[in-house]
This record gives structure tokens, C-alpha cells and sequence, in this order.
């Protein structure tokens, strides 16, 4: 029997194994495109990327020191400039100041103000009060001031009556035209400050010192916007005629108070006051005995001082009153120079006054035997009229 081909496929071989490709050390694998699974086959979440996040960073770093770069270099650019001449600092001196340290003794005016520039230049600052100068803040450019400054003078400052106080000494020249402050010691003698004013102009014709009735002299000076400083004061001199007092002598030579011993004693003091005019005659009516006045003044204030003066000798029979009793001269007529009052027990009291009146008329009523007639200039005088005892 022939043989026929068999209908049967051959048997399968084992499945030929998967192509390998051969690394190299050090060279990475390919990605894959399969997802690795965890544990329990859930998906891990992605790693971050620090490199991309740090370069973020550093780009908004970046933009934020820039933009504060731009900020200061602007600031710097548009900023005023730093004050020269700040309130509270003080110079030298008021036409070209220079600063100094207030404690520096080259120190002699105080920043008190700054002011916008205003015509007068004065005016600026006439709201401070104790500013007495003014001046254009220095600005480097010719012709050109923006700003004044107002400067009240410190204790550094001599020559400035706006620094003075109550107890200083000063020497003064015209009336207040020169006001220095110096040692109390000094000679000539001073005039010791009782109190600093303010009027408002020279002369001063509102009562200068009225409120310090102690002060015998005034002084004035012009100061910031036509306002001025009176100084009110008394001469330091214990023999000045500004120091004497009811009952003291002076001379009248010298014009300075004397012992009423002292053989150039020629007057007593009566009365001394302050007025706002001077006198006219009679400058003393009110005392009795008065032959002299002594008045010193100054052009530039109202206040006066009025010194009445009478006799050194107490027995004078200027001072007689209705009663007193007057030594003989042995004239019809006489002078005090001639007569004195006396005791009337005294055996030489051949007189008595009946009759006294501020005229020097030489009128008596009837029965006089002697009148005695005073004058002392400008119409004004007494008479005292007498009769035998």
C-alpha cells in the first residue's frame, strides 16, 4: 500500500527568545513607555522639579532689587537738600553767618525762625518776639534769597540789648545809641539792668519803665521792625545822684551825694521822683525849702528823674514854718543865708514868723518888721514874713 502525505501540520517549536541589546556601562536605558505601579498597583505621584522653582525665584528676587534700585536712585535725585541754617542753630553774626555750636562763644545770635522772604525784611519776623535781627539765609547765589532767618541774640552777645537780664551792668552812650554789657566793677561806673521793655518807637512816649518804679534812668535802642528795647536801670555808684534819698547831701560841684558833714556839701535832697515830662517851674512845690532841682533825662525816653534839693543846714529859715522862730540880722530885709531858725527860748530869737507864702512878692500884712524873700529861677520862690516877740 502506497504512502500517502499526511494532512497533519508539524508540531510547534519553542517561541524563539526576545531579541537582547547589549549596554554599555555607564550609558542610561532607554525610557520606558510603561508606567511603573506601587506596591498596590496605585500610580506614585510625580517628583518635583527644583531647578525650574529656583530660577522663578531668583527672577522675582531680581525684579524687586531693581525695582528698589530704581526707588533710591529716584529719592536721591529728587530729595531737598540738608538744611545750612536750621531753627534752633546759632551763628555768628547777622550779616554773613557762619553756625557754631551753641555752647562756642563765637555763638552770638540764635536761629529763632525761617521765614519766606517779605518786604521790609523786618517784617518776616516780627512774630518772634525776642528776634531782633534779620537776615537772607545764605544760598551761594548772588542777588538771590528765598528765605530769612530771625536770630535773637544770646549771652555771648555784648552789644545786643535783647540778651540782657535783670542784674546785669552795662555801659551806655547817646541815650542808648551804644549798649554794652560789662563787669559791675567797671569804671566809670555802669548802670545796673532792673528790667528789659519793649514800645514801640523811639522816642519812647508811653511811660517808659513805668512798671518798675525802682529804675532812675531808661535807655532805648531801635531793634527788629521799628519795635524798641528800653532798659531800665540805676547807676551802680553808691554817690551817684541817681542813688540818693530823702535826707542825703550832695555837692553841686560834683553832682555826686556827700556826707552832710562834709564841708563841699552844699544841698539836702527833699524829694526825688520819676516823671514822664520834665518839670516846669516850680519843679518842687511841694517842698519846703527848695532852692535847686536836679533833672536827668535822655531824648530818646520820656522818664525823668527830678531831684529836689534845699539847704544842708536844717536851721536854715528857709525851712521856717508859722511859729518858728528866726535870729535878728539886724535888717529890714534879708536872705536865709543871714538868718536861722532858732529856739524860741534862745534869747536871740528877736523873731517870729506869722506869715509864709510861695511867692517870692515881699508882701506882708501889717505889722511886719522883716520879710524875708526867696528865689529859686522861673518866677518862683517864697516870702516869710516876720515880727518882733
Amino acid at each position: 500500500m502506497a504512502d500517502q502525505p499526511s494532512d497533519a501540520s508539524p508540531e510547534a517549536g519553542p517561541p524563539p527568545a526576545p531579541l537582547t541589546i547589549p549596554t554599555s556601562p555607564g550609558l542610561d536605558s532607554p525610557p520606558s513607555s510603561e508606567t511603573p505601579r506601587g506596591a498596590e498597583g496605585e500610580t506614585p505621584a510625580s517628583e518635583p522639579r527644583p531647578k525650574r522653582r529656583l530660577w522663578v525665584w531668583f527672577a522675582i528676587l531680581a525684579v524687586v532689587i531693581i525695582a528698589a534700585a530704581a526707588s533710591l536712585f529716584g529719592w536721591v535725585l529728587t530729595r531737598p537738600d540738608p538744611i545750612a541754617f536750621p531753627t534752633g542753630a546759632c551763628v555768628d553774626a547777622p550779616v554773613q553767618p557762619v553756625v557754631y555750636g551753641c555752647d562756642d562763644s563765637k555763638s552770638t545770635y540764635r536761629i529763632v525762625g525761617r521765614e519766606d522772604v517779605a518786604q521790609p525784611l523786618d517784617s518776616a519776623c516780627v512774630k518772634y518776639p525776642d528776634a531782633t535781627r534779620v537776615v537772607g539765609e545764605p544760598t551761594g547765589t548772588a542777588g538771590k534769597i528765598d528765605t530769612v532767618l530771625c536770630l535773637a541774640p544770646t549771652r555771648f552777645n555784648l552789644t545786643d540789648p535783647g540778651q540782657l537780664q535783670a542784674g546785669d551792668c552795662v555801659a551806655v552812650k547817646g541815650g542808648g545809641d551804644q549798649i554794652m554789657r560789662v563787669d559791675c566793677g567797671l569804671t566809670p561806673s555802669p548802670v545796673k539792668v532792673v528790667a528789659v521793655e519793649q514800645h514801640s518807637k523811639i522816642p519812647v512816649t508811653d511811660q517808659a519803665c513805668k512798671q518798675h518804679p525802682q529804675a532812675r534812668a531808661a535807655f532805648a535802642q531801635s531793634s527788629l521792625g521799628g519795635r524798641v528795647i528800653v532798659v531800665c536801670g540805676n547807676d551802680v555808684d553808691p554817690n551817684s545822684m541817681d542813688s540818693v534819698k530823702l535826707g542825703d547831701c550832695a555837692s553841686r560841684d560834683t553832682m555826686k551825694k556827700v556826707d552832710c558833714a562834709d564841708p563841699t556839701a552844699s544841698a539836702r535832697v527833699l524829694s526825688v521822683r520819676t516823671a514822664y515830662e520834665k518839670p516846669k517851674a516850680p519843679e518842687c512845690p511841694d517842698d519846703l525849702g527848695f532852692y535847686s532841682v536836679m533833672t536827668r533825662a535822655n531824648d530818646k525816653t520820656d522818664l525823668v528823674l527830678i531831684v529836689c534839693m534845699g539847704p544842708v543846714d536844717l536851721g536854715d529859715s528857709r525851712y521856717a514854718v508859722v511859729g518858728d522862730c528866726i535870729s535878728g540880722n539886724g535888717r529890714n530885709s534879708g536872705s536865709a543865708a543871714d538868718t536861722h531858725r532858732i529856739d524860741c527860748g534862745d534869747p536871740k530869737a528877736l523873731y517870729q514868723v506869722f506869715d509864709r507864702h510861695e511867692l517870692p512878692d515881699d508882701i506882708c500884712p501889717a505889722g511886719v518888721a522883716v520879710s524875708l524873700t526867696y528865689t529859686t529861677g522861673g518866677g518862683s520862690g517864697s516870702t516869710v514874713c516876720l515880727r518882733r516877740k
